[in-house]
């Protein structure tokens, strides 16, 4: 919102000012941004060429950073569970990943505060790696860029909550784009892209523009440094392994949009058929449109860029170059954060669907019948709502142009035709993806998204069942329904047999479970048939208060690849003891929701920052990063208990291993001696 002092002149000024710097004359910051020789110690990777490397495999680069990490972890290591460091060898530490949600400048704030409180309790420094979306990659924009001072999670969040207080709609913003030095700072990332092989600038460039004039220019104009915009920058914290390594995420959606129309004309036939042959060849060609609807999920790391479903990668210095047969076209420089900014958090290129799950929270504030009659409107247009995206994904160069042939088996057959690859925000709200191809041990996954959080859990399970992985969580011990229906009157939140409500504690259960949920859904659709246009508002009884979150501050839970453990042993780490929870080998997920913390801040509801806001009061943001510290420190108990459990199993198999080995060997040579 503009400051009520100023005038449409000052306004109109401004904008005089910022169209002349944009323009292609002579003498614009235009001209001398995309005309003038670039700054070789700024984008020293004008100098280099790219080649896109193609497998499954880790980069050298990442590869080289683990081994640095796990020197720097032996020591954290011993400190957290309290053990001589000689006990610890580098080869038994947990891989451990903090994943974060979206969910904006809400978000941003819970990892902040998260990473803070694990920064002083010890468990950060024992992290290998770190991933978000959304607002999540914000934040580890201010940690690993240096904006903030130093790469700490503490300097990191005084420097988050100082600059959002102001809005990135402010006239502040509008004089950061037309003066220097913050001008060419801001504005060189959507200069070189307008003037790039796309030569398209989009309102997800704007938008991210706009929001880094207020995450990534430092209070201390002195320590303004173009290189805090570089992804590849990032590494100076992450080769030495002094901080995990960062992954950022985006998708690609690669369903033409002749396919979109087609399923959705299926769906109304399906919906309108009174003939059984034709509701049967409806649903045949449902399941064939379905099975082309594809997001690729592509990692941004300060080491590469790609994807792992079509094995194709490229060094994060050469995004935004025109790449032709796995080689780079032109040296161009390296795409500004301030572009990727607004990839990331690029959830309005999100359904209408998913705009009105993030805004559902406030909207409860409306009187009931309005509530509620909106969430029937919601309910029963929910597919038409799915496909509409107010705004387009941002496109950059296809660095897999030309390579037919030559990717993953299974990539999509035109995308090394295309000219263009166009990215979003991932639908899938916490980033388990990028840890399925790492051999994590353990994800600490922090949850302040909006969403309704077991469809993380389902979408999770679905792409490591995908991938062919047996160690993850799965079937009857995940949550069932993280939130509870309306009509469980159990104040404990427990059923008869001690188990709790939102999980199943036998395959049978989550079968029935699942059957009870669509059925009730469906009978809910079937009362709420009829013409939008011509229903009226239910009665205020029709709603009821929502409950409280059934989950507490932090759920654990640990896979197993024995087939019998996971279909009938609960996977909670509750409900194992040391016996039990050394035998399972999967992957640890422990999750930690964004809840409000009575202890540590009375009265206040972290959901009161919404997804949307542009800006958050300093009182705001220093409540919101105390619920998150507070939630972490209350986690840690659980934490470092299922870590010293992975520790344990991996350091009796390494010792089994090797006494294997020796027994083996002398084996050998007592054969050898005999005969």
């Amino acid at each position: 919102m503009w400051p009520t002092a100023s005038t449409i002149k000052d306004i109109q000024d401004r904008l005089s000012a910022l169209l002349l710097e944009l323009g292609l004359g002579p003498g614009s910051l235009y001209d001398e941004v995309v005309h003038q020789p670039p700054d070789l110690a700024v984008h020293p990777e004008c100098e280099w060429d790219a080649e896109v490397r193609l497998g499954e495999d880790l980069s050298i680069g990442e590869r080289a950073f683990l081994g640095e990490r796990r020197r720097r972890m032996r020591g954290a290591f011993a400190r957290l569970m309290g053990v001589p460091v000689e006990e610890v060898d580098e080869r038994d530490l947990p891989i451990v990943a903090m994943a974060g949600s979206g969910g904006g400048f809400r978000a941003m704030l819970n990892t902040l505060g998260s990473l803070s409180a694990a920064g002083d309790l010890g468990v950060l420094d024992c992290v290998a790696y770190t991933a978000g979306v959304s607002g999540i990659c914000w934040a580890l924009g201010i940690l690993y860029s240096g904006v903030a001072g130093d790469c700490t999670p503490h300097k990191a969040a005084a420097h988050a909550a100082d600059r959002i207080t102001k809005s990135y709609l402010d006239m502040d913003t509008l004089d950061a784009l037309i003066n220097p030095p913050t001008n060419k700072y801001l504005l060189d990332g959507i200069l070189r892209k307008a003037a790039g092989v796309t030569g398209t600038v989009s309102l997800v460039d704007l938008y991210g523009t706009l929001l880094s004039s207020r995450l990534y220019v430092p209070s201390d104009m002195t320590r303004l440094d173009p290189r805090h915009l570089s992804l590849h920058f990032f590494r100076r914290h992450v080769d030495s392994g002094e901080l995990p390594m960062p992954i950022m995420s985006a998708i690609q959606h690669v369903t033409p949009p002749d396919k979109v129309e087609a399923l959705h004309a299926v769906e109304v036939g399906q919906a309108t058929s009174v003939d059984e042959d034709r509701a049967s060849l409806l649903g045949s060609e449902h399941t064939q449109l379905t099975q082309s609807i594809r997001w690729l999920w592509y990692e941004f790391t300060p080491y590469e860029v790609g994807c792992d479903e079509i094995g194709a990668w490229i060094p994060s210095w050469a995004l935004g170059r025109p790449f032709m047969n796995g080689k780079n076209v032109d040296r161009r420089a390296e795409l500004s954060f301030t572009i990727l900014a607004g990839i990331f958090g690029s959830a309005f290129c999100a359904s209408l669907k998913h705009y009105f799950r993030e805004v559902e929270p406030m909207l409860r504030v409306l009187p009931t019948q309005l509530y509620a009659w909106l969430e029937d409107i919601s309910t029963e247009n929910e597919h038409d709502l799915g496909l509409i995206h107010p705004v387009l994904p941002n496109q950059l160069p296809n660095f897999v142009r030309g390579l037919v042939g030559q990717l993953r088996y299974g990539s999509p057959r035109d995308i090394t035709e295309q000219d263009t690859l166009s990215f979003m925000a991932p639908e899938l709200n916490i980033p388990y993806y990028p840890f399925l191809r790492r051999n994590v041990d353990c994800i600490i996954a922090l949850d302040a998204s909006a969403d309704s959080h077991d469809l993380w859990f389902t979408r999770a399970e679905e792409l490591a069942a995908k991938r062919g992985l047996r160690t993850w969580p799965r079937g009857a011990t995940w949550p069932a329904r993280v939130r509870p229906s309306e009509d469980e009157d159990d104040e404990e939140g427990t059923s008869a047999s001690g188990v709790p409500q939102y999980e199943a504690s036998t395959p049978d259960a989550a079968n029935r479970k699942l059957a009870e949920t669509q059925q009730s859904e469906l009978a809910r659709q079937t009362d709420r048939q009829g013409s939008t246009e011509q229903r009226d508002m239910p009665r205020a009884q029709e709603r009821t208060t929502p409950r409280a979150h059934p989950l507490s501050t932090c759920e654990v839970w640990i896979g197993s690849s024995r087939t019998a453990d996971a279909d009938k042993v609960s996977a909670r780490l509750d409900d194992l003891d040391e016996a039990a929870l050394l035998e399972r080998d999967g992957i640890a997920v422990v999750y930690i929701p964004l809840v409000p913390n009575e202890r540590r801040v009375p009265g206040f509801d972290p959901f009161a920052v919404s997804t949307w806001r542009r800006e958050v009061s300093r009182e705001e943001s220093e409540q919101l990063l105390r619920v998150a510290e507070a939630n972490f420190e209350e986690s840690r108990e659980k934490i470092v208990r299922l870590l010293r459990a992975v520790w344990m199993r991996k350091r009796t198999e390494r010792r089994r291993r090797e006494w294997e080995e020796r027994l083996a060997h002398i084996r050998d040579r007592l054969h050898d001696h005999i005969h």
